[in-house]
């Protein structure tokens, strides 16, 4: 019997790269837009919400698909209109506009059991025809969205396609990836930026008011398997930032049991 050993040899311009790849501009900053999921990961492209909205309707068409050589999925348009709550007003210009810049957003993605990186667009294009919308998607995208779509645990980043609210969406792509983590702490700043609405001028008691009460009460109504306790963080009188901390599961649901309602806990509490 004979033994042969062989000796791979790691690229030390290629580490580098990893490294590069991995302190990517925004990944730390943003970390609802990292995907983890079955070996890969992925660094997405910033999105609107009209664009993340897209995206995960997409994706959802390919839940269940056996062809994996499979590229065109296409849906109804109105059923997309109302995915997205494009206002009537100026609808299809703002469709097709967010479909423009839609087309030119894309992932890097590394494969950890291949050793790749690679950058690719989510879709080759996007057809509107006979009432429908038809989304091709990149060859090279389709690794991480059928992985996106099967019953792995990254999978659940695409569930945040069923909320309707203005902002729900962004707020439970900033807590997901939290979830299971302890205790997170963000700066009233930061807290802005992961939303998307650093260039308003929201204070704190109108970002509570308007966006986080109203999207934490419709992911609690939608999901009873999530727990969140959030609380501020004050400097005196006045919130320098929040502290939050997201479960899952069955401990999620006795949690629930007891606490059915989501709240901001009150300081002191």
């Amino acid at each position: 019997m004979s033994i042969y050993l062989t000796r791979k040899i790691v690229s030390p311009d290629f580490e580098r790269l990893l490294t590069a790849f991995h302190g990517l501009e925004g990944a730390v900053a943003r970390p609802n837009q990292g995907i983890r999921v079955e070996g890969l990961t992925g660094r997405l492209d910033p999105l609107s919400e009209t664009q993340q909205k897209m995206l995960a309707a997409a994706i959802a068409l390919v839940k269940g698909e056996a062809d994996r050589r499979r590229t065109c999925y296409a849906m109804e348009l109105e059923q997309l209109v109302q995915i997205c709550g494009i206002e009537r007003g100026n609808l299809y210009e703002s469709l097709l506009n967010e479909t423009a810049k839609l087309l030119k957003k894309g992932v890097w993605i590394f494969d950890e059991a291949n050793r790749s990186v690679v950058r690719t667009v989510w879709f080759q294009s996007i057809e509107f025809s006979a009432g429908k919308i038809v989304f091709q998607f990149a060859d090279k995208a389709l690794p991480l969205i059928f992985r996106c779509t099967s019953d792995s645990p990254g999978s659940d980043l695409i569930k945040g396609i069923q909320y309707k609210g203005k902002h729900t969406l962004a707020v439970f792509a900033m807590i997901w990836p939290c979830r299971g983590k302890g205790v997170i702490e963000y700066s009233i700043p930061r807290l802005m930026q992961q939303l998307s609405l650093e260039h308003t001028r929201y204070s704190y008691g109108q970002l509570k008011l308007r966006i986080l009460e109203p999207a934490f009460r419709e992911i609690y109504s939608r999901d009873d398997a999530v727990f969140v306790r959030f609380r501020p963080l004050f400097s005196g009188r006045k919130v320098e930032g929040v502290r939050f901390e997201v479960t899952v599961g069955e401990e999620a649901r006795a949690l629930r049991r007891l606490e059915p309602e989501f709240r901001i806990v009150p300081s002191g509490e």
